[in-house]
């Protein structure tokens, strides 16, 4: 017979890990591999027999933020036999409070240190169910909260050297992954929800095409001239392709003042007079479905002693001229000997000619870009570092239970700088709000942190890695509602405060 146990509601809330200076642990096994909420998970293994074994584990939480004040509430928290120790991680925080209703209200809290970290730590925490409130003040509320919950306890092995342990992921938020190490073995196991897989990643194509469906993806510009960030002549010719699915309007300012240009085909050409010093070419292309692209670069023209100004024209054969790759070999006096109206074939061959030159010399972002699609902003600094060949491109999609979902390219792609993802929503006080990223690799959603502005009703989002992204609304009960939250965490403040007034109050003999 093996020694079963189930584990209590406890070690769902704060993970689990099987870990022993001592033992021997191996054959870890963990059903279903694949969990979702709800699930009911076994974990098996075999190690010494009658081993005394210390689990432990953790997993990171994001909590819900009214500033100055965040909070997160777990309800009906089953506390196993002790020995148990359960400890809260806090980032980017003033202070960090635990509280546990045991029949009254008990609080520990810590403050943080000057890097907004907060440690507190409870050992032999009496057996029951409890509800808890881990909650504080916010250090910086443009930067997202992360809340580690770490626990342990200890089990035996039978007389074989067997342990089992089974229980239920009801309370696993979806997205969450729980680290686990066991016996020096290391795991990990996303609890999935009920978001299906995404389909294969879409085909981002800005070109124009006959769609009758709503086009959901900003204009697509490439900039063939100016092909440098630095000139000792004033005079440089501009020569842009601007492409997309419907029709659009592009305007083209240097240094905040209108230009004018010639337009022929999807060809935008025009002049820069320069001033000395540093100088911002800004071009705007947005469809008739308000879907926007800005594209910003930046021009330094430095006044050469003893020569003459001289107009830069613009040439086919400069290479990717949307991603930077730099080459000593462009001359600033570039003759365009080739008709400016070039045709689909000749764009191509620019297209192939950039994309090489992306994968010999790296894929760097020339300028600065922002995307407008719907109710998202992309925004993508300048020197960015792309891993992969192809321009960096937003598009939003449409999943199955998801709010609003969106496909930034290239796929599989990482990026050097964080792409700031900016998205203007509305969170009802009846529901909580989920990022979830779609992860290729272990082919799972996985929680991600965001920041809420709630006066501008726009969530921030950093990105470090091409594919889905997507915002799920979940319904809450009334007591977990965000009002009742901070309402609870109010109410928890004043109960503390009144149990140390009337402890001064005692000291100093005042009725």
């Amino acid at each position: 017979m093996r020694h079963i146990k189930k584990i209590p509601l406890f070690l769902i809330i704060f993970g689990f890990i099987v870990s022993s200076a001592y033992a021997t642990v191996s054959n870890i096994q963990i059903t279903p591999s694949n969990p979702k909420v709800g699930d009911t998970l076994t974990l098996t293994g075999m190690t010494n027999p009658n081993e005394d074994i210390n689990c432990q584990a953790w997993f990171e939480v994001n909590p819900m933020v009214s500033p100055p004040y965040y909070g997160y509430i777990m309800n009906n928290v089953e506390i196993p036999n002790t020995p148990n120790n359960f400890k809260v991680i806090g980032e980017n925080v003033n202070d960090l409070s635990i509280s546990v209703k045991m029949g009254i209200w008990v609080t520990k809290s810590a403050n943080a240190n000057s890097e907004g970290i907060a440690t507190v730590s409870q050992s032999n925490v009496p057996t029951g169910t409890y509800d808890i409130k881990i909650w504080g003040t916010v250090k910086d509320t443009s930067k997202p909260i992360k809340l580690k919950i770490i626990a342990s306890t200890t089990v035996k092995a039978d007389d074989n050297g067997n342990f089992k342990y089974s229980y239920k992921t009801n309370n696993i938020p979806e997205g969450t992954t729980v680290y686990l190490n066991i016996g020096g073995v290391n795991k990990a196991i996303t609890i999935e929800g009920n978001t299906p897989v995404p389909p294969a990643p879409p085909v981002v194509n800005n070109t124009n095409s006959s769609n009758n469906s709503t086009d959901k993806e900003p204009p697509r510009i490439t900039i063939l001239s100016p092909s440098k960030r630095d000139y000792n002549i004033s005079n440089v010719n501009f020569d842009v392709i601007v492409e997309d699915k419907s029709d659009y309007n592009v305007k083209f300012y240097l240094n905040d003042n209108k230009l004018n240009y010639k337009k022929s085909g999807n060809h935008y050409t025009g002049a820069l007079t320069l001033k000395e010093g540093n100088n911002t070419f800004k071009i705007i292309a947005k469809d008739k479905y308000n879907n926007e692209n800005s594209k910003i670069i930046y021009i330094n023209y430095q006044k050469q002693e003893n020569s003459e100004n001289k107009t830069v024209k613009s040439d086919n054969n400069t290479n990717n001229m949307t991603y930077q790759n730099k080459s000593k070999n462009d001359a600033d006096n570039t003759d365009n000997k080739n008709n400016i109206n070039s045709n689909n074939n000749k764009n191509n061959n620019i297209k192939e000619n950039n994309t090489k030159n992306s994968q010999n010399q790296g894929n760097i972002v020339y300028g600065t870009v922002i995307n407008h699609v719907g109710n998202a902003t992309l925004i993508i600094s300048d020197g960015t570092k792309i891993s992969k060949a192809g321009d960096i491109q937003i598009k939003e999609v449409s999943l199955p239970n998801i709010t609003l979902a969106y496909y930034i390219s290239p796929n599989n792609a990482e990026f050097n700088k964080p792409l700031i993802l900016k998205i203007s929503i509305n969170i009802p006080k009846d529901k909580e709000l989920k990022i979830l990223y779609y992860d290729e690799q272990i082919k799972s959603w996985k929680s991600i942190p965001y920041v809420y502005d709630k006066n501008n009703s726009k969530i921030t989002i950093d990105i470090s890695k091409s594919g889905y992204y997507a915002i799920k609304e979940k319904n809450i009960s009334k007591e977990k509602n965000n009002t009742s939250i901070f309402g609870e965490i109010a109410m928890v403040v004043k109960i503390v405060m009144n149990v140390i007034i009337n402890l001064i109050k005692s000291k100093l003999g005042i009725t």
